[in-house]
């Protein structure tokens, strides 16, 4: 089972914490029914010694078990939710960690292809849906059957085994019960857990593209979509409440039965003089508190199917292949930056036309060019496969005369700095979003680069200066701004290669020409692949090669 593979790993690791809350459940399950049984049978021992049925009744041992039963329970209670809630903190932020770590070995490509809203669900939601597995489901299922297998062994040992035998009998029965509720709500539950997304989609990406939706006279019907969406979710949880209330009766009854079956055998023990009444009594009360260990169990259990939808949504994370392959026997970064293009392929789709085919292209140390070409053409494409962010179907690409993908990744990233087309800042001051790149670059240096990529006019428009907060996805700045904050942030590293891909979109010839100067002396002899539809704002080059929709691009010297 896919849940369970997903979080195999954190069992093993958070086992203590685990085995301590199962521990602690069981625990307070047996104070419980130790202090229900033992009450009862002191009650009608005291009624019976009051009638002089009972000689020399011991009231003190029996009222010390009592008082430490109910102390029991609430400490094991308390220390149940401590330690489960505490193992369950765990599993999901080992889960979460593994995830996001598992995202960071994706290709940019690749993750711009994923949804925002769904993946942060996926990372959120779906993997709280997880914290039900061991606190509703594994820990109180293992916990009441080791109930009433005690139970069961404590009325053999007390001279009733008729009694311990319909005990065995109504926990089969229960756990029947269980797993045909379980059997018959799967299919509800696990449908309208896969609808969630999609209810929180629809209505996200209506709130987010209502001014179009109501530009082109289709708001009303999106809220018809939402609305129907929302009504098919209210007739499945109606069908899956139901079910649960069933799955409670159901147990109740055969609970509540075993109780009658166990009075009769204890009567007809107590008759032949084989338990005396007040263990009659403490039997009875016993078989109360085993039923309700067993009340939630069967919704419980039906919740597992919610618990496997979330669990495959999450695993996609983890199962999503990087378009890179990274073999065994990695070396490190060649010293010569040259790159070289051999006879390269790829395409998107294979029902598409392919957007290189059998391209050929050798980019010497130190050299710059310019990819220039029509919107789709191919451009971020072959930049991404020239530092080995996409792997090509056929051809392949050499770093200083060796296979891109024989060298360690690691290595390769701290050697290529990269301006992507659409950069992200975070939610942070202007200098923490820039010391990403370089985590003990001082403040001088911050405004060094600032002022290389000519940004100082926002520096001095910022009353904090550089601990001035930049909103998220940097809402408060412009797109020029933005892009040349990610700029200035790349300047702080140090890459033997450097591809910008459209590093002047969103800046006016102005600006575009301010940036110039500074950012040419950063380049220096450095390995350059620059993207871009405005070549001429652009820092010096060697060569212009255009990328065009046909399968063979063209080089301009």
């Amino acid at each position: 089972m896919k849940v369970f593979r997903l979080l195999w790993p954190g069992f093993r690791r958070q086992s203590r914490w685990i085995l301590l809350g199962i521990a602690l459940i069981l625990l307070s399950l047996f104070a419980a029914a130790f202090l229900l049984g033992l009450s009862g049978w002191f009650i009608t021992a005291s009624a019976l010694a009051g009638v002089g049925l009972i000689m020399g009744l011991d009231i003190f041992t029996p009222g010390a078990g009592i008082r430490l039963a109910a102390i029991t329970r609430t400490l094991a209670r308390y220390g149940e939710r401590l330690a489960s809630h505490e193992a369950t903190f765990r599993l999901l932020a080992e889960l979460r960690q593994r995830l996001f770590d598992r995202l960071l070995t994706r290709d940019e490509f690749s993750l711009r292809q994923l949804r925002r809203g769904d993946t942060l669900d996926r990372l959120t939601r779906d993997v709280d849906t997880l914290d039900h597995l061991f606190i509703g489901v594994l820990g109180p299922v293992i916990a009441a059957l080791l109930l009433g297998l005690a139970v069961a062994g404590a009325f053999t040992v007390m001279g009733a085994a008729s009694a311990a035998a319909a005990v065995v009998v109504i926990l089969l029965l229960n756990l029947l019960a269980t797993l045909l509720v379980a059997r018959t709500g799967r299919a509800p539950t696990r449908q309208r857990s896969a609808m969630e997304p999609d209810q929180r989609m629809l209505a996200t990406e209506g709130l987010e593209g209502m001014e179009v939706l109501k530009a082109f006279d289709r708001a009303g019907e999106w809220g018809r979509r939402l609305g129907d969406h929302n009504r098919r979710m209210i007739v499945l949880g109606r069908r899956v409440a139901r079910l649960d209330a069933i799955g409670q009766g159901v147990t109740t009854l055969i609970g509540l039965g075993g109780l009658w079956i166990v009075l009769v055998f204890g009567i007809m023990l107590t008759e032949a003089g084989g338990i005396s009444t007040p263990l009659l009594v403490l039997m009875v009360l016993v078989m109360l508190a085993l039923t309700e260990a067993w009340q939630p169990l069967p919704a419980a259990w039906r919740r597992l199917a919610a618990c496997r939808t979330a669990a495959e949504r999450a695993a996609e994370l983890t199962d999503a292949v990087p378009a890179r392959s990274i073999p065994a026997g990695t070396r490190p970064v060649p010293a010569t930056h040259s790159i070289e293009a051999s006879r390269l392929g790829f395409g998107y789709h294979e029902l598409l036309p392919p957007l290189l085919d059998d391209f050929n292209l050798f980019i010497g140390a130190g050299e710059r060019i310019v990819l220039t070409g029509p919107s789709g053409g191919g451009k971020t494409t072959l930049g991404l496969l020239l530092i080995g962010q996409l792997s090509p179907d056929s051809g392949r690409v050499l770093y200083g005369g060796r296979d891109l993908e024989s060298i360690e990744p690691g290595a390769l990233r701290q050697a290529i700095g990269y301006l992507p087309q659409r950069p992200v800042v975070f939610r942070d001051t202007l200098a923490n979003n820039l010391r990403l790149a370089s985590p003990d670059a001082s403040d001088a240096r911050l405004i060094e680069v600032i002022e290389q990529v000519g940004l100082e006019r926002l520096l001095e428009a910022l009353p904090e200066g550089l601990g001035a907060w930049i909103g998220e996805g940097g809402a408060d700045v412009s797109g020029g701004e933005l892009r040349r904050i990610a700029l200035a942030r790349l300047l702080l590293t140090n890459p033997q290669v450097v591809v910008l891909d459209e590093p002047t979109t969103g800046l006016d010839a102005g600006s575009a020409r301010a940036m110039q100067a500074g950012l040419d002396g950063w380049l220096g002899d450095r390995t350059v692949i620059m993207i871009s539809h405005e070549p001429e704002l652009l820092p010096r080059y060697d060569r212009s090669i255009q990328i065009g929709s046909q399968k063979s691009p063209t080089l301009n010297g």
